[in-house]
């Protein structure tokens, strides 16, 4: 089992170092209680800025970070009437979403797999082919989220290589409060919050329950079956401070979310031959996160943190006509981490940030080769971490960061970075920073062993891809193989070479403006490719080492934030991004004059590299749009928030591997939502909101392209703060 594997790693680790501080800090608190209990609590630190975690591991104000960061409140949450992390991040410059086994996400070009999701500063898993669905995420209970754009694997590691989104949590309340909500919408959509804490200046405690549920739709009612599926989803998230003194701080979170899935599908050509089926499914997550906070010195800090976390999820398909069970599978994935991470500072020009940990990672299902009692694939791995932060002057701040990784599946890998933030004047940032990145090679492309029953095409990742052929040799289903597979390497872990630059200015109070330029270079990009051919005219798939590509851009954002009187608030964002992203082997047959395009008529044309537009699912122009009008007298707030995308190519018709013909493309679209919001008082210590807004005004749907897209939604919601 892993945690046998780990037990002598981060078992370790705890014994060494959370109970030690468990005792003394039980022992403090004795000396304490005797104390006068007005005294100040010098953990407590309020802060009126920004103030971000993510960028450096480290308390900062969000204009002093060297690197490309930014928040999202829940004030802007709440006034656009976000439910899920997809509707936060859907308006957000220079992310995009997509639709691949879920709603993905894209950073500076890269797809869902390349940006790490954290909650409170920890990993959150359960990917399918690479995406973490941010539509499963509930933002109920949140206090702001951080994004870091740009290579981050210097303090995070894998899956960090396109950037970090964090969702904080927010602490619980010195008093005691509570909320209630309640939403309904189109498509039988509806949303229900409890949320209740309390606490005292030493402990605190909150409560948030939320239930999430749609009746689905259908974009395609010629065809039998929904778009997307009814389903239920149930989040309860529990948070916990305790100050046991003036040195020691302790934080619990846990974390669960249940949701199941009904819809319905056919299979055949038509009406007459088509077979249908009931399709069920059942996800169950989980996470618990405990945390001792030891101020040892004024000059030093130690964080131990212990982290687990798990994801499951079952799907079945029975015949409607008998009931019988035609298809199951089960995933279930399992990590625990353990870590400690030392903050020291040396003086008003020098901070140094260390930190180690080791992470268990295990997983199990079908596709895995794990069978029912089989715990399936596993692997640890140890890390490493150092950051050190100097202020020369106020003009200059330099950031340095490196992290060693050391895993059992690939070798040992060294990511550094280096940040400079230049500060000529109160109202200029000029921002700097080249860094390394790196992606591991995900469970699917180590370790699946699928055969799809209906297309017959098999998938092996790299290291069951030999006995699996074997296997199919053996059995006579092989026609051809390819290439030696005895001779093929193992895969590398993708790395990557990334530039930023840019720099923020506020020539007036009520206006800041920010510009990014990045540029980033993938080497051994993963990429499936054939191995073998089947009798049936199937092929065998397996993961390579293949491709290098680079993405590059500009990002560009403006605030606008002025009091029209003293009552009366604007505040628009309007964001725009400029991407290239592109296959270095692609671009160089195109200078050669070696690939070809084919009109519907049969005809052939060679193609120039003017006519590439990128690699697929990546729009070369977006743009993001939220606005804001809030009268506090009248208790009135209006909301806009919208975002558009140009064309981008999604399909291949004519067989020269990217997208060059008009029929190979999503069209351009914009999507536009608004919302107004009232709150008034009801009686004392009770205050109502009522909101009413509308999604996707322009009613744009695509059914077979942007299933995500159900068209124009309304809803209406009523919230109660006591």
């Amino acid at each position: 089992m892993i945690i046998q594997r780990l037990s002598q790693s981060w078992m370790g680790l705890l014994w060494t170092v959370c109970i030690p501080v468990c005792f003394f800090a039980l022992a403090a608190n004795a000396q304490q209680a005797s104390s006068d209990s007005s005294q100040t609590d010098s953990m407590r630190i309020v802060q009126m800025d920004p103030v971000i975690v993510t960028a450096t591991r480290s308390e900062k104000i969000l204009e002093d970070v060297a690197v490309p960061t930014s928040i999202i409140t829940v004030d802007v949450m709440e006034r656009e009437g976000a439910l899920r992390l997809g509707d936060v991040l859907a308006n957000q410059m220079g992310i995009a979403l997509f639709d691949d086994h879920g709603t993905g996400m894209q950073v500076q070009g890269f797809a869902s797999d390349y940006t790490l999701v954290l909650l409170d500063g920890e990993p959150m898993i359960g990917r399918t082919a690479g995406t973490l669905d941010v539509d499963r995420i509930s933002v109920k209970g949140l206090s702001h989220l951080e994004i870091v754009r740009g290579p981050s694997s210097s303090l995070y590691g894998s899956e960090a290589l396109a950037g970090v989104v964090n969702l904080v949590t927010a602490p619980p309340a010195e008093s005691m409060q509570g909320a209630a909500s309640f939403r309904i919408g189109s498509h039988a959509t509806s949303d229900m919050m409890l949320q209740m804490e309390g606490g005292l200046k030493r402990t605190g405690l909150r409560l948030v329950l939320n239930r999430y549920a749609s009746g689905g739709y259908d974009l395609t009612p010629a065809t039998y079956g929904p778009t997307t599926p009814s389903f239920a989803d149930w989040t309860v998230d529990l948070r916990s401070r305790f100050v046991i003194s003036d040195r020691i701080r302790v934080r619990l979170g846990a974390r669960g979310a249940l949701e199941n899935q009904e819809s319905v599908f056919a299979s055949g050509t038509n009406e007459f031959l088509e077979e249908r089926y009931d399709d069920e499914g059942r996800r169950l997550e989980w996470s618990i996160h405990p945390e001792i906070e030891l101020q040892l010195s004024s000059k030093f800090r130690l964080n131990t943190t212990l982290y687990g976390t798990g994801y499951q999820t079952e799907t079945y398909h029975r015949r409607q006509n008998d009931g019988a069970l035609n298809y199951e599978d089960k995933f279930d994935q399992t990590l625990v981490k353990a870590e400690m991470q030392l903050d020291m500072l040396w003086g008003a020009k020098h901070m140094t940030n260390l930190g180690g940990g080791v992470i268990g990672e295990q997983i199990g299902g079908s596709r895995y080769g794990a069978t029912r009692g089989d715990s399936g694939p596993e692997s640890t791995q140890s890390y490493l971490f150092a950051q050190h932060e100097w202020y020369p002057s106020g003009l200059l701040h330099f950031n340095t960061s490196i992290r060693f990784d050391h895993h059992s599946d690939y070798t040992g890998r060294v990511t550094p970075k280096f940040a400079v933030l230049i500060r000529p004047s109160d109202k200029i940032r000029l921002r700097a920073s080249v860094g390394s990145g790196f992606k591991a090679p995900a469970f699917r492309q180590l370790y699946l062993s699928f055969t799809n029953p209906a297309g017959g095409y098999s998938v092996f990742g790299s290291l069951p891809m030999l006995a699996g052929i074997r296997r199919l040799e053996a059995e006579g289903q092989i026609e051809q193989k390819f290439f030696d597979l005895s001779k093929m390497d193992p895969l590398r872990a993708e790395s990557s070479i990334a530039f930023n630059l840019g720099g923020s200015i506020e020539p007036f109070k009520w206006l800041h403006v920010q510009a990014n330029v990045f540029h980033n270079n993938v080497r051994d990009l993963i990429e499936t490719q054939p191995v073998a051919q089947k009798t049936n005219g199937a092929f065998v798939y397996g993961y390579f080492n293949l491709a290098r590509i680079y993405t590059r851009g500009i990002e560009l954002e403006t605030k606008i934030q002025s009091h029209l009187t003293s009552n009366a608030l604007v505040d628009i964002t309007l964001g725009y991004q400029f991407l290239q992203a592109r296959d270095r082997e692609v671009v160089s047959a195109l200078k050669e004059g070696t690939v070809f395009g084919r009109y519907s008529n049969g005809r052939d044309y060679r193609l120039r590299l003017g006519d590439y537009t990128g690699m697929f699912g990546r729009s070369p122009h977006s743009a993001s749009l939220r606005a804001a009008y809030t009268n506090t007298t009248a208790g009135v707030i209006a909301s806009i928030h919208g975002r558009w995308r140009s064309r981008y190519g999604y399909r291949d018709l004519d067989g020269n591997n990217l997208a060059n013909r008009s029929d190979e493309f999503v069209p351009d679209y914009a999507v536009l939502g608004v919302a107004v919001t009232k709150t008034f008082s009801l009686v004392r210590a009770v205050e109502a909101a009522v909101q009413i807004g509308l999604d996707n005004a322009f009613d744009h749907t695509y059914p077979t392209l942007v299933p995500s897209l159900p068209g124009r939604r309304g809803y209406v919601s009523v919230q109660f703060n006591f």
